[in-house]
């Protein structure tokens, strides 16, 4: 298994890249690994006749490897400079272009990746605030355009003034190479998700009559409609709460 690490920060030895280090040396010890560290490469965008070097060289790498880790910090509540300037360069050799000029997956479809950042803030303001929400929805936007598949994410907050990161952290980004390494290569999720709705909808059904029984008692004869109306209107407030809790509350990262 081939590991490919880019890594977009200002400095080769931070706490973004001891965060990086720690998912890397829990991979196993027969793995391939390498690491970019995109500062060291004079990166611009391919011109006419005169394709830009360094993206031959980072595009050898990225063909030949089996797993991303794409790891940068969170300046001003998204994806640092470096990074987002790999990716803008590297748009057409990442995707298909139609003549309509939609993208289309190219030659790395299928391939995995980890998203990994920092930021300084801690981790309740992180969740509270979302600072670093804009740094992974621009890496899944291009990576998944791409035709990659997300295997996760992680966020080390708190690096305002730290002079290493924290142990939890690392422990954290430890689990997070041992859960790649070991991964389930299967990656059509439908019946998962399936079985999770409907787990959902009866867990909500449950409290929805729950709450009618306990609060309004209408399961009496002659109050259809008052069972009818109530039903809906709680109902739809449990899913809508439901659906706003995992696509915006629990979308921020701690």
């Amino acid at each position: 298994m081939r590991y490919l690490a880019l890594l977009g920060s200002h400095e080769r030895s931070g706490i973004t890249a001891d965060y990086l280090q720690a998912v890397l040396k829990a991979l196993p010890t027969d793995a391939k690994i390498e690491t970019a560290f995109l500062q060291d490469y004079d990166i611009y965008p391919d011109r006419p006749d005169h394709p830009c070097p360094a993206l031959d060289t980072l595009e050898a790498k990225m063909a030949a490897s089996d797993f991303w880790i794409i790891c940068a910090p969170t300046y001003w509540g998204t994806l640092s400079g470096v990074m987002k300037r790999f990716f803008d360069c590297m748009r057409f050799r990442l995707v298909r272009m139609t003549k309509a000029g939609d993208t289309l997956p190219g030659k790395y479809k299928n391939k995995h990746y980890l998203s990994m950042t920092t930021c300084f803030i801690g981790s309740f303001e992180n969740f509270v605030t979302g600072i670093t929400d804009q740094t992974f929805v621009t890496i899944d936007r291009v990576l998944t355009g791409a035709g990659l598949i997300k295997v996760g994410e992680f966020v080390g907050t708190g690096t305002w003034g730290a002079d290493a990161p924290t142990p939890a952290k690392l422990a954290e980004c430890t689990r997070w190479g041992h859960k790649i390494a070991n991964r389930t290569r299967k990656d059509d999720n439908t019946l998962k998700r399936y079985l999770l709705l409907f787990v959902m909808i009866a867990a909500m059904a449950l409290v929805t009559m729950g709450l009618q029984a306990w609060w309004l008692g209408v399961f009496a004869p002659g109050k259809f409609w008052l069972t009818y109306v109530s039903f809906v209107i709680i109902f739809f407030v449990l899913l809508a709460c439901l659906l706003h809790f995992f696509t915006y509350v629990r979308h921020r990262r701690r």
